[in-house]
């Protein structure tokens, strides 16, 4: 009797307790990407509002953190916590990579050549994301060495990783500062 007491308490409370976790590392996450966002900015304001072109980053969106091409390390002198570039709830094989976000493209592509690009370029700064989690990605690019494309291979959309709200939701850090939590996209 007092087995089967014990076993309909565990599951009820055993999914009320997954959900508190997954609530527990998406917060954490939307933290760490905030102060990403103040990062950025900070890089922005001692840059005459430039955004680091696509030459700075090696024409890639995802690196190691020690990467002289990555934006870990472009970064790296606004912030001392290389924490930060961990989503608590990422994907557990990159975190020996010390990074588990991505960057975004929508820089890189308005960037492209080394050209300066202002925040003025974008019209809508809260649709134009900078850093997010790292769904689509199974290995960096190559340390120190230049893209010939827009970054390290996609994974097949079976290989991607959703890490938030049951593994359906990504975390998007916009370039006005913002972060979402949205429902991860598909190839569909």
């Amino acid at each position: 009797m007092v087995i089967a007491i014990i076993a309909i308490l565990a599951a009820v409370l055993l999914p009320a307790l997954t959900k508190a976790k997954d609530t527990a590392k998406t917060t954490a996450c939307c933290s760490n990407l905030r102060q990403l966002a103040l990062v950025y900015q900070l890089y922005v304001q001692d840059y005459n509002n430039h955004l680091p072109t696509s030459g700075m980053l090696g024409k890639s969106c995802y690196r190691v953190l020690a990467d002289p091409m990555g934006m870990p390390e472009l970064l790296k002198d606004y912030s001392t916590l290389s924490a930060v570039w961990l989503c608590p709830a990422g994907r557990y094989l990159l975190q020996t990579n010390g990074v588990n976000y991505a960057w975004s493209l929508a820089q890189n592509v308005a960037a492209t050549n080394g050209a300066n690009v202002t925040f003025n370029t974008f019209n809508s700064m809260y649709t134009t994301f900078v850093i997010y989690d790292n769904y689509p990605y199974l290995t960096p690019s190559v340390y120190n060495m230049p893209e010939f494309t827009t970054g390290p291979t996609v994974a097949n959309q079976l290989g991607w990783y959703y890490p938030h709200s049951s593994r359906r939701k990504v975390n998007w850090l916009y370039l006005d500062g913002h972060v979402e939590l949205k429902i991860g996209p598909t190839l569909q």
